[in-house]
């Protein structure tokens, strides 16, 4: 079957896939040629009434509960129409930070309603990808043929807004869900015809073997990585040496970027390496530095190029400019060379780092898609689960899975609650509702609403769906 793209883009009740909500979907599909292949498709997804919408989201996309309640799908039939479009064979789907983001909120989504969170990423010759990246990645090695729009502080913006406007690609209206969406197609369709060879460069990044490849630790070569995790000012890119396999996690790389800070890993204790890297930059003490310590994801889509020496005709090779990317080639050159000669004492150190185990208590059951795979029996359970729309009694063995249940019916079938099924449903409402909870929700609606009067009725909004939610019986 040829592949085709599925562009498309989540408009969200919040920023953490765990906690919050999609409240708009919206795609469109094209063959690899860009071209559009049959209807868009924009759907709202119902908020549930055990779920207080982020005040500053609803700032930003103006949805309010309200709208997509009498607009949207319930949940259940809302994800289903999402699994429908990104499971076609052969589909790559793809968005702007939708890796980071939008792609986690889908897998939240799905878990939530009983649909394999991950299948529909591989299975059936699917894949997919993020532009994001590949934006940074032109404007990093071949800026020509595109306009970089700038901040007020000087450096490249990337927000999709910005760089359709500039590149005179910018449909309909920004945080409107079908609008972004083409917006961001016909942006790619700019990006490809101004550097096609990078463009199909970075389509083979999608697959994990082939960046597995790249940063492969054991042929010591350094790689190019491109970042948002770098500094604009650099152009979102870092010359890094990949050290070690993670010793947990399958598909990650540790790898170090090429700076004078990388020399701290032959000094330090695992414990004071711990401390560095995982601290917020704001609370390291006086004068330290951060370790440049970063875990390239295989299967990410990251933006990563083999670089057979550090020297400048390599990087010529790629047309990278170093002195544009404040690359120090001699320096970087021995920094390396140091850290392959003390290889065994840096991974042994690093490999007690990272074998820690997570602390903290299992989470909350919506939450918690990330602590532990589901087992195949319960995995089998899934299409009964959805069937029956939570009426069949079935039982599970992981604990997730059982309450999870409980909650998928009252979410979306609320009307088929029993007596008993409805006091555990307000029981369970109430201990998120709190008055705590619902008086700080109500203080920042209304100090949004000061600060922002032309959104004051979305504001208004959403203090009447809290009062309504809490409210009933």
């Amino acid at each position: 079957m040829p592949e085709t793209f599925l562009w498309y883009d989540l408009e969200t009740f919040g920023r953490s896939p765990r906690t919050s909500r999609i409240s708009q979907f919206a795609a469109i599909r094209t063959d690899t040629e860009l071209n559009p292949i049959g209807d868009p498709v924009s759907l709202f997804c119902r908020p549930a009434d055990d779920f207080l919408p982020e005040p500053e989201a609803a700032l930003i996309t103006g949805i309010t509960p309200q709208h997509a309640l009498s607009a949207g799908l319930r949940e259940a039939e809302f994800m289903a129409v999402l699994h429908e479009q990104f499971s076609q064979p052969s589909t790559c789907a793809l968005g702007y930070n939708s890796i980071r983001f939008d792609d986690e909120f889908i897998r939240f989504g799905l878990y939530r309603n009983f649909f394999d969170a991950y299948e529909r990423e591989y299975a059936g010759g699917n894949s997919r990808w993020d532009l994001l990246d590949v934006m940074r990645m032109l404007y990093a090695m071949r800026p020509e043929g595109l306009q970089w729009p700038l901040r007020e502080d000087g450096l490249p913006s990337f927000k999709l807004e910005d760089l359709a406007k500039a590149n005179a690609c910018f449909e309909g209206e920004a945080h409107e869900a079908l609008s972004d969406v083409r917006s961001l197609i016909n942006l790619a369709r700019r990006a490809r015809t101004a550097q096609p060879r990078l463009w199909d460069y970075a389509l083979k990044l999608r697959d994990k073997e082939f960046v597995a490849g790249i940063v492969a630790p054991h042929k010591h070569q350094v790689v190019l990585h491109v970042s948002g995790q770098f500094s604009a000012e650099r152009a979102c890119s870092a010359l890094m040496l990949p050290l070690m396999p993670h010793p947990l996690i399958k598909n990650r790389v540790i790898a170090v970027e090429l700076a004078p800070e990388a020399l701290k890993l032959l000094d330090y204790t695992p414990e004071q390496i711990a401390g560095n890297i995982f601290t917020k930059r704001s609370l390291l003490p006086e004068g330290e530095s951060r370790i440049g310590i970063k875990e390239i994801q295989h299967n990410h889509c990251p933006v990563v190029v083999t670089l057979n020496s550090v020297s400048e005709a390599e990087l010529v090779r790629w047309g990278i400019d170093a002195v544009r990317l404040g690359i120090d080639i001699t320096a970087a050159d021995a920094i390396r060379g140091e850290l392959l000669a003390n290889s065994e004492i840096i991974t042994d150190k690093l490999a007690k780092v990272f074998s820690r185990p997570r602390s903290g208590e299992p989470a909350d059951p919506d939450a918690a898609l990330y602590d532990g795979f589901i087992e195949r029996t319960d995995k089998l359970k899934f299409g009964k689960a959805r069937s029956s729309k939570g009426r069949d009694p079935l039982v599970f063995i992981d604990p997730r899975l059982s309450e999870l249940y409980f909650r998928y019916k009252a979410r979306n079938w609320p009307e088929t609650l029993t007596g008993s099924e409805l006091n555990q449903w307000r029981d369970f409402r109430n201990s998120r509702l709190t008055p705590e909870a619902l008086a700080d929700y109500k203080q920042q609606c209304h100090a949004l609403a000061e600060a922002h009067p032309d959104k004051a009725a979305v504001m208004q909004a959403l203090l009447d769906w809290s009062v309504q939610i809490s409210s009933q019986d």
